[in-house]
């Protein structure tokens, strides 16, 4: 049930803003897909991360997939375009702090690129001394 959960928050698509997630890219030759994952803000408090995708007619199929530190598959799928973006809502709540792997592969090409998603909060305090 648990992963059912988390595979329906993995493909809302919106954008609002105020945790933080960062996303690295874990190859060395980052032009080996034309794929671009980037932190898009966050909607009812949950972080969304977009995938960009800019293809080519001979490049145009690409996988997906997600999974957990442990190596669980949590999303997985097939998608096929040549210029698109599809969104990813994760859910705080079922993922805690868990370290997540975006993998993307190329169908036609064999090229794969990963990326490596952690949550950090951050918990900022200014104090302001005015002279008067």
């Amino acid at each position: 049930m648990k992963q059912i959960k988390i595979i329906i928050a993995i493909a809302i698509f919106s954008v609002i803003g105020f945790t933080q997630v960062n996303a690295a890219d874990t190859t060395a030759d980052t032009q080996s897909l034309p794929v671009e994952l980037k932190y898009a803000g966050n909607y009812k408090n949950q972080p969304l991360i977009q995938l960009n995708f800019s293809g080519s007619k001979d490049e145009n199929v690409f996988n997906i997939l997600i999974t957990d530190e442990e190596g669980v598959v949590l999303y997985s799928a097939d998608v096929k375009g040549e210029v698109f973006s599809k969104q990813f809502l994760l859910n705080t709540e079922d993922l805690g702090d868990a370290v997540l792997r975006f993998e993307i592969s190329g169908k036609k090409s064999g090229k794969t690129v990963a990326y490596r998603v952690n949550r950090q909060t951050l918990v900022s305090q200014q104090l302001d001394v005015v002279k008067l």
